[in-house]
């Protein structure tokens, strides 16, 4: 009886498995589509389904074919523009029923209204689907308590930029900062203050980097910075001005707390995110192992052995 049972379970399962399989092949195709290619090809469908319906010449909708199109584009393209063809798709068949000779009665309005209402609610239920599956990203990349990107948000931005710098030659550098002391303010004074300090980090640190650098929290009281096309003279400059941010954020907070910062300036080819965040993490236990409070910078050319050049405040 357990045997049938469990084979029943697969057999349920199965399909399952591959409808799960085919949703996610689908879409990504529709991430990779981008809103103006999925525009053309939405419309060039429609004006196809258009010609068949036409042509075709039969006194029954053919609203199916418009259905995938319709999808398309209220997936890839603004709700306008889904709308707009909505209309194309349901006005110029009548249009030209109407040219041919049938007259516009109550029936021919009717089977208009009821196919532009149709597809309407398709292009409508898959904006507000889009727009909250958007927001469960962006929520899921989130970190909850700073609002900053998350780690696997951040890596996954890390990534981005390490394969822009090795396609195109650019430098970028990669900052590691720690909060010292940060686990005695949390066992002295709660959580609570702990949760309110690191989101004073948070705030301070975004003043400091521009529009083009990411932020992000790893975890704890550990947060990074990726600087886009900065050279080494730059870097120092920025972390500098950074420093001071925070260590003003800790002074009007009363917290005995300081900051470890590692730095990176990537002059060479690194492999993965995993590998520079590496690089930067070894960077901040150094200035962590040589009493705390303080900048490392490193300048990676590619070799094992990195050149390191010390920063002051």
């Amino acid at each position: 009886m357990r045997l049938g049972t469990e084979v029943e379970d697969s057999a349920v399962g199965e399909p399952s498995r591959e409808v799960r399989r085919i949703a996610a092949r689908l879409a990504t195709l529709l991430e990779r589509c981008s809103p103006a290619g999925g525009t053309r090809i939405a419309g060039v469908l429609v004006i196809a389904a258009v010609i068949i319906e036409v042509v075709s010449r039969l006194d029954v909708s053919l609203l199916f074919l418009y259905v995938a199109p319709v999808a398309l584009a209220a997936w890839v393209a603004t709700p306008r523009t889904a709308y707009a063809l909505v209309f194309i798709a349901v006005s110029l068949p009548s249009l030209f029923s109407v040219l041919a000779g049938r007259p516009l009665g109550w029936g021919l309005l009717w089977s208009t209204s009821s196919d532009l209402a149709l597809l309407g609610v398709i292009v409508l239920l898959l904006t507000v689907l889009k727009r909250r599956l958007s927001d469960e990203a962006a929520f899921a990349a989130t970190d909850a308590l700073t609002g900053l990107p998350n780690r696997g948000s951040f890596m996954a931005r890390l990534d981005a930029e390490i394969a822009r710098a090795s396609r195109y030659g650019g430098t970028f550098a990669l900052a590691y900062v720690d909060l010292d002391n940060f686990k005695a303010v949390n066992d002295l004074e709660g959580h609570d203050t702990g949760d309110e300090l690191l989101r004073r980090t948070a705030h301070a640190l975004q003043p400091s980097t521009r529009q083009t650098d990411v932020l992000g929290r790893l975890g704890g009281g550990e947060f990074a910075v990726i600087l886009p096309e900065t050279q080494g003279g730059a870097t120092s400059s920025v972390l500098g001005n950074l420093l001071k941010q925070l260590i003003r954020a800790m002074a009007a907070g009363g917290w005995p707390v300081t900051f470890s910062i590692g730095a990176v300036t990537f002059e060479g080819p690194i492999s993965t995110s995993r590998e520079a965040l590496q690089v930067a993490d070894e960077a901040m236990y150094s200035v962590k192992r040589s009493g705390k409070d303080g900048i490392l910078h490193v300048v990676w050319d590619g070799d094992p052995l990195p050149i390191v050049r010390r920063d002051g405040r």
